[in-house]
């Protein structure tokens, strides 16, 4: 995405990039992102970048939310989400492609994004509990899900878990079939490029 200046002498939002996540506010996922755009941002730029803080907690309510959001054709709006617990992806996937919604999408968890800060593994998981406890036995990082510090305590770590995100994706492209489904994908991440949007967003161009 081409970097944004703004115009001279006018304070008014230009652009807007916006992210919603299951959930409470306090939730992993709302606090990791919060972090970093409070780590990121430039206070003197005019562009918009910014949790939104919703009690949606399904992937198709969050897409509906995102539309109603969406202003204009230059916002970015994300919805995060991820695979453990949910089952009418195919819905949410369509919905967010058909409204021009961005899905940051993680399989089976959320935490899948913060283990490859650690390390790399394209083992399926069970459940969220189950990667929980390997990022504890093998990187002995002693995770806590609702701790508002995981993005300040792994952001050193961000540029290897962006390599193995991206990694991961091509493993899993390699291994399927063009038209096997994302949500279908154990491991997988896109985190990543959310990440991405966000520090491009929250950069001037000199």
């Amino acid at each position: 995405m081409p970097k944004v200046r703004p115009n001279p002498g006018t304070r008014s939002v230009q652009w807007r990039l916006l992210v919603l996540c299951e959930g409470a506010k306090d939730k992993s996922e709302s606090a990791y992102f919060k972090a970093l755009i409070n780590d990121r941002r430039n206070p003197d730029h005019r562009l918009e970048v910014k949790v939104v803080d919703t009690k949606k907690n399904t992937a198709r309510e969050l897409v509906r939310e995102a539309k109603k959001l969406k202003a204009t054709n230059k916002d970015q709006v994300w919805v995060v989400f991820d695979k453990d617990g949910y089952t009418l992806h195919a819905q949410a996937f369509d919905q967010a492609a058909a409204n021009g919604i961005k899905i940051a999408f993680s399989s089976i968890c959320f935490e899948y994004w913060l283990l490859l800060h650690f390390g790399y593994t394209t083992r399926p998981f069970a459940n969220c509990s189950e990667l929980i406890a390997y990022i504890r036995t093998e990187y002995g990082y002693d995770y806590d899900k609702s701790s508002p510090l995981t993005y300040a305590k792994t952001k050193h770590l961000l540029a290897q878990a962006k390599t193995n995100a991206q990694r991961c994706r091509k493993y899993q492209l390699q291994s399927n079939p063009a038209d096997f489904p994302i949500y279908e994908m154990n491991p997988y991440t896109n985190v990543d490029e959310l990440v991405t949007a966000i520090e491009q967003f929250s950069v001037e161009e000199a």
